[in-house]
């Protein structure tokens, strides 16, 4: 007689091919698994990311206001010297005075300045910025031929097409309707379907590219090169003391070499009459002197930025003590682009002052 075992209660009755689906769908639920985990856990960092970015912006904004506040605070209430804008004298808890016509205030340097020549300071917390003497730069409404083509040349513009540009320029805002050699006026414009000139002076320098031929020197507007070198209020030759190194070789037809000695000494001893200039650069400068420029003038450019920032804000100021019933400073414009490698390459100095509060104390850190 033939005994048919039993069947185990726990054995399947799936065939091989069941148990193979079985395997491969539980092996794609695990994989997805996974996926989802890694997206979650990547989407969770990323947000975290966010975060701690917009947290930082945040931070780094009040910063950059807190700094401002006590620019403008310092700018009203202390006076310039040669080397630039005085600060708080905390070893004597006084103020220096502001009267310029007080004759026992010097315009010498005391060494505790903060310079105007564009160079980078911490400012409070993470911010840092930088200041400018607009009367270190080139007024392109006013200055010579001469001047502006040395300056094209210096950023990139070919030599063929310098007096053209400037021919260009000199008829768009001179009054008349009659056009230069290489100029252009009205009809000019007309025929390339562009707005015609204005017949007037230019009131911001980004202005120049609505100059016939001038929006296709790309070199101008990389980096901003040109706005940083220029300004269009004061007519006096730019400041020696605070101009950058491309306006005192465009507009005293010096060498690098010798701008950058001019640079590297007025840091220490700031000028104050063109023999010590011939004494550091060998050159005799011919300037009428009437036309001797080497005290700040009332007009300011405040650049802003923060250690986390990829842009910046330049804010333009002009300062007017003696204007009744307004304040005492006057905000031109206000303007934000991306941080120029210009401010990011050197390290911020430590301004002598109690105002500002560096998180960076030392190169090393």
């Amino acid at each position: 007689m033939n005994i048919t075992p039993e069947r185990s209660p726990f054995r399947s009755n799936r065939s091989p091919s069941q148990k193979g689906f079985i395997l491969v769908t539980t092996l794609w639920i695990l994989a997805m698994l996974s996926v989802a985990a890694s997206f979650f856990a990547l989407w969770t960092q990323r947000t975290i990311t966010i975060a701690q970015t917009r947290q930082a912006n945040i931070q780094g904004e009040i910063d950059m206001l807190s700094t401002q506040a006590n620019i403008v605070y310092l700018l009203t209430t202390q006076r310039f010297t040669l080397g630039g804008l005085t600060v708080p004298d905390t070893s004597k808890n006084i103020t220096p005075k502001k009267n310029d016509d007080d004759d026992d205030v010097s315009i010498f340097a005391l060494g505790t300045e903060i310079a105007l020549d564009d160079r980078p300071y911490f400012g409070h917390g993470k911010a840092v910025f930088a200041l400018q003497d607009e009367g270190g730069l080139i007024n392109i409404n006013l200055e010579t031929k001469q001047t502006l083509s040395r300056l094209l040349g210096l950023l990139g513009v070919e030599a063929k097409l310098r007096a053209p540009l400037i021919a260009k320029l000199k008829d768009y805002i001179d009054l008349d309707d009659l056009h230069r050699v290489n100029g252009a006026e009205s009809y000019h414009y007309k025929q390339h379907h562009l707005p015609p000139p204005t017949n007037r002076y230019l009131i911001h320098q980004m202005e120049t590219k609505r100059v016939l031929g001038w929006a296709k020197q790309t070199q101008l507007w990389k980096n901003h090169q040109f706005r940083q070198v220029t300004h269009l209020l004061l007519a006096a030759r730019p400041n020696i003391n605070t101009a950058p190194s491309l306006v005192l070789q465009a507009a005293y037809n010096l060498s690098a070499d010798n701008a950058e000695r001019i640079i590297k000494t007025r840091e220490s001893m700031p000028f104050y009459g063109f023999t010590k200039i011939f004494q550091v650069t060998s050159v005799y400068l011919n300037i009428d002197p009437l036309e001797e420029n080497f005290f700040p003038s009332s007009f300011l450019r405040l650049t802003l930025w923060h250690t986390s920032a990829r842009r910046m804000r330049q804010i333009h100021i002009q300062l007017m003590p003696n204007a009744e019933n307004r304040k005492p400073w006057q905000i031109e414009s206000n303007l934000e682009f991306e941080l120029l490698p210009t401010y990011t390459e050197k390290f911020p100095h430590h301004a002598q002052t109690t105002l500002f509060t560096p998180t960076l104390p030392t190169k090393t850190q």
